[in-house]
């Protein structure tokens, strides 16, 4: 009796707290949908101040990334990108947040879209492979304006409610999102309906992923993609989307052009893409994984 006490209390603890994550997020989103813009420029300064100098959330983890991919950079640069990171993503996640006022499509320049076009017409679908740099959502929306179709997959989050919050705002410019573990019927039936699959490929995939050079260091890396392409024979357009100033840059690169890779280069080529325009912008790639856990246990 005792062990059901205790059980009843957990999962009602559970469902309040879920209740109430999911009312602040929707205030907060109403907010930031609102207000006047000098007042959403304080509520980011705050958020990153908090998160920064007071909880120091994953400042450890970010900076030690850095190290690893730029080993040759000074502690004050690191010091500093850290700060840039931090400050890129605050923003970037409470626009999100405020979906659609700051999701502005003149804002977005696209460089090479008629690659995309041109993949779509085989008819196979495509296979749109990116990582978390940039404001990618911000480019979703775009392309579903634009007409464009398309299915993501994302990683399901720990805490429910903010993951039907996002996943709802998401779907709002996605035919639908599912969760990367699903059946791989559904990612097949997207691209036989010649759809724009989204698959975010740069997280760190233990034994299940394939090793590959990612800053000069073997990484687990996603393999999903490549898999798909060599079995079904859907084309990969890696995208990216990066912030000048207060505008957007898009970039396409097909993948695996020539047909004449196996899965691992093809791993290789878009884990290589993806480095090379880190490089360029690190502030804008989400050093908050732990992007070589796998490596450093030594798997």
């Amino acid at each position: 009796n005792s062990h059901m006490c205790l059980n009843f209390v957990f999962i009602a603890n559970t469902k309040i707290y879920i209740c109430l994550m999911y009312i602040f997020l929707k205030v907060l989103s109403f907010f930031l949908r609102t207000v006047p813009t000098f007042l959403n420029k304080l509520t980011y300064k705050c958020f990153y101040s908090l998160l920064f100098h007071l909880l120091k959330l994953r400042r450890k983890v970010v900076l030690a990334n850095l190290k690893r991919a730029f080993p040759d950079k000074s502690q004050n640069w690191y010091e500093k990108m850290t700060s840039e990171c931090y400050k890129f993503y605050v923003e970037d996640f409470l626009e999100f947040l405020s979906f659609p006022r700051y999701f502005d499509n003149k804002k977005i320049k696209f460089n090479d879209l008629e690659l995309l076009d041109e993949a779509l017409k085989e008819d196979k679908g495509v296979i749109f492979v990116g990582g978390h740099f940039g404001s990618f959502d911000k480019l979703f929306y775009d392309l579903s304006n634009k007409g464009y179709s398309l299915c993501g997959v994302a990683y399901k989050q720990n805490d429910s409610a903010a993951d039907q919050f996002f996943k709802k705002i998401r779907e709002k410019y996605m035919e639908r999102q599912l969760y990367k573990g699903e059946s791989g019927i559904h990612l097949k039936a997207a691209l036989k309906n010649n759809e724009i699959l989204i698959l975010l490929s740069d997280q760190d995939a233990r034994e299940k992923g394939k090793f590959v050079n990612f800053f000069n260091i073997p990484s687990s890396t996603p393999s999903g993609a490549a898999i798909l392409h060599k079995r079904i024979g859907a084309p990969i357009i890696f995208f990216a989307i990066t912030k000048h100033d207060h505008e957007y840059s898009v970039t396409f690169t097909k993948i695996n052009a020539a047909g004449t890779l196996d899965v691992d280069e093809v791993v290789q080529e878009y884990t290589l893409a993806l480095e090379n325009v880190i490089k360029k912008n690190p502030e804008q790639y989400f050093w908050f994984h732990k992007r070589w856990k796998t490596t450093l246990r030594g798997l």
